[in-house]
């Protein structure tokens, strides 16, 4: 059960501009949901479109938000909770998951300020008020939605984050289910094809034997070195001994040798905090794999640059292009921009058919 809580009532026959303003809220509720959910309309809010919240979820938050505001103005007073049980405690009201960005609750959050203060302004006889009570009523109004509305954000924020970080693990492993796939199955599977024929022709046919013998051996070594360089690879890609040397050996490692390539690297990855460092590796990994895939480009160019208050990055191959007017991307290129939104940056991509393609990526590394 949670705590009794106080609530200083004003005195008998007598009520507060206040508790005038908090009946408001709460009779006029249903009227100021849905003008918060027209104003939202016309800012085009992407919580209107977004996934992980409905509308009908909107609408409940919000009422929520304006019960949580009437009890603030009112004076009611509940125990300080710590940052998590408060976070927890709202995803359990919630009901649904949360992942829009927060900036967009925080724009929400004062619409329905707006909303509010309207109503209350509307509904009130303030002619008899000073002007300093009323502005101070204005401010409270604003106060107690942004104060909870800050909290919501929290939870999207965390929501969101942890949705991405779960699709960022999968994406991961249906990754090395392919490489281990495409690099190691069929080449073992070779090997035991030739094997069995081998066993079956040792007798009757000895030459025919020897050379399936001979293909099994083969297959054998290109598995070894597959697996040499899917571990390369794997290493790499934590890229804890730096980005340059972690994209040298992915160049190595996953571009043919009919390609031509070069990295061009400057500034100073200490510039980088960790997780961008890793994340923008895994950007360029997938635009060399796309390249690489794709392309039929005979060269591919990497650049990087680091300064303290942003990293560049581009991968540009010269192959066939494609078009890219249709608006459609691939899991690849949406996976790309993907991650350079949640870093804050810009993904660019450059691409006609017979002109080849650039990936860009800008990244701001201001604290």
């Amino acid at each position: 059960m949670r705590e009794a809580e106080r609530e200083r009532t004003p005195p008998p026959g007598q009520e507060s501009l206040r508790h005038r303003a908090a009946r408001v809220l709460e009779e006029h509720a249903e009227e100021i949901v849905e003008d918060y959910e027209r104003r939202l309309e016309r800012a085009q809010s992407l919580l209107l479109s977004g996934e992980g919240v409905s509308r009908a979820g909107l609408r409940e938050q919000a009422r929520t938000l304006l019960r949580l505001a009437a009890e603030a103005l009112r004076g009611r007073e509940r125990p300080e909770l710590r940052v998590g049980e408060e976070i927890s405690r709202n995803q359990e009201a919630a009901g649904e998951p949360l992942s829009h960005p927060p900036d967009e609750s925080f724009r929400a959050g004062l619409e329905l300020s707006k909303a509010a203060l309207e109503r209350v302004l509307g509904e009130l006889d303030l002619s008899g008020e000073p002007p300093g009570e009323v502005l101070r009523l204005s401010l409270r109004v604003q106060e107690a939605i942004m104060d909870h509305t800050a909290r919501e954000a929290m939870i999207s924020h965390v929501d969101y984050l942890l949705a991405k970080l779960t699709e960022v693990q999968a994406e991961e492993r249906r990754r090395l289910s392919r490489e281990l796939h495409d690099r190691l199955a069929h080449s073992m599977a070779l090997v035991a094809q030739s094997l069995e024929l081998h066993e079956a022709l040792a007798g009757s046919d000895p030459e025919t034997a020897r050379e399936r013998l001979h293909r099994a051996a083969e297959a054998a070594r290109r598995s070894v070195e597959a697996a040499r360089n899917l571990a390369r690879e794997l290493r790499g890609s934590e890229a804890s001994q730096g980005l340059e040397l972690a994209l040298q050996n992915l160049l190595e490692a996953t571009v043919p040798a009919g390609v031509r390539t070069k990295i061009s690297f400057s500034g100073d990855e200490g510039h980088m905090p960790d997780h961008v460092r890793d994340q923008l590796y895994m950007i360029l990994r997938e635009g060399i794999r796309n390249a690489v895939a794709h392309s039929e480009t005979e060269a591919l160019v990497l650049e990087v640059t680091v300064s303290p208050e942003e990293v560049r990055a581009a991968v540009t191959d010269h192959g066939k292009g494609f078009e890219a007017s249709s608006g459609t991307e691939g899991v690849g290129l949406a996976s790309m921009r993907e991650r350079a939104q949640l870093l804050r940056g810009e993904f660019r991509l450059r691409t006609s058919l017979g002109e080849g393609t650039r990936v860009e990526v800008r990244i701001p590394l201001g604290r």
